[in-house]
């Protein structure tokens, strides 16, 4: 075998190999096109989160820990809701998109899903969360938060 015939293939046999390595690097460690695709759908839903039992900064946390999540929190650092008299956690569908609302209570934990659909042609937000009482249950809290 002459020498041009061995480098033709040691070339195609790495090349073979680098191919493989390649093809197996892609399936394994990128990103799937479902989460990307859960991902766009998460930052379509505007949230409005509301504090609703009174522990201060509550708003805040949330919807930091929202926006790290993907979704497009629309009241800045959050706020207060109309009373602190919530004990458990709602979400509400605030434009009839009851799916948008499940997708918010799911990531949450949050079954009590609320229809209050308002005709405001100024409303921004898809879904209201009022986190209540039972703050400290919801899926999106870290153990050092429930301090």
């Amino acid at each position: 075998m002459t020498t041009l015939l061995k480098i033709n293939i040691l070339l195609s046999g790495s090349v073979t190999v680098l191919s493989i390595v390649s093809i197996v690097f892609y399936v394994l460690y990128l990103p799937s096109p479902v989460v990307t695709l859960e991902k766009q759908l998460d930052a379509s839903i505007k949230i409005a989160v509301l504090n609703g039992c009174g522990r201060e900064g509550l708003a805040a946390m949330f919807a930091r820990r929202l926006r790290s999540e993907g979704f497009d929190v629309v009241n800045g650092l959050g706020g207060n809701a109309d009373s602190f008299n919530f004990h458990v956690s709602v979400v509400v569908d605030r434009k009839g998109d009851f799916n948008k609302a499940q997708i918010v209570g799911k990531k949450f934990g949050i079954s009590e899903i609320l229809d209050q659909r308002s005709d405001n042609p100024y409303l921004i937000e898809h879904v209201v969360v009022i986190l209540g009482r039972d703050w400290d249950t919801l899926q999106l809290i870290n153990e050092e938060d429930k301090d």
